[in-house]
This record gives structure tokens, sequence and C-alpha cells, in this order.
């Protein structure tokens, strides 16, 4: 059983010398696995996910949702995916069932992403639209 949750956070970045500060709309899905609750069947509460999520957002600049991820010196070169595996280490320190995180910006079929599984070799493929 696999459980996934979206959300969605608005904020800058930059890629120099590709790209100077400008912003996007991210949608991030983040997918959970592992033995699952007897009683309810699944193998994460997104009700709890749900409420971290409020945390990581944060509100207007505090966390990720209409802040500026340069300043973030945990994500280091705001790429794609350096910003989904800075989601991926939150996450997973919280949820360790956590199995992909999903990022990507952009609107429906011109989209640009990136996924990432961990460090386990396979992990973090590129997606481009």
């Amino acid at each position: 059983m696999k459980t996934y949750c979206e959300f969605t956070f608005d904020a800058a970045h930059s890629v120099a010398p590709y790209s100077g500060l400008h912003g996007h709309t991210f949608i991030v899905k983040l997918t959970f696995g592992g033995p699952v609750d007897e009683v309810y069947g699944w193998p994460v509460n997104l009700y709890d996910v749900e409420n971290y999520i409020e945390e990581i957002k944060g509100k207007h600049g505090s966390g990720l949702d209409h802040g500026n991820l340069d300043l973030n010196p945990a994500i280091g070169v705001a790429s794609l995916e350096n910003v989904t595996k800075y989601v991926w280490k939150l996450v997973k320190d919280r949820f360790p069932g956590l199995e992909e995180v999903e990022l990507k910006r952009g609107m429906s079929g011109s989209q640009e992403g990136c996924i990432y599984r961990g460090d386990d070799g396979a992990a973090g493929r590129s997606l481009a639209a």
C-alpha cells in the first residue's frame, strides 16, 4: 500500500549563472509506504503529515512558503534537485516511511521536475517537460 499527499508553496530562487531571482509555485508530492496500520490500513497518518506540512511551509517567509530559497543555507544552490533533497530530509526525519518526493513547477503540460528516493544509488532522476 502506498499513500501520498500533495501540497504547494510559492517561493523565489535563483540558479546563478543561469537565472536571476524569480518565483514559482512549486508542487510537492510525498509518497509513503511500509507496514500498514491494522485498523486503518494506511502506512502513515495523513492528518499528521498535513500538520507537519503546515509547519515546514511556515507563514509568509518563515518556511518554504513565500520565502527566498536562496537564503536557506541547508538547501545550498536552490535548484529543483537541491530543494527536493531538502524536503526529503525534513519529511524523512519525521516520517521514516517516506519513499519518494516529487517536486515540480510550471503549468500542466509544461512542467519541469525532479523525483528523489533517497541516497540508495537509484535515486534522483530528473524529468524534463
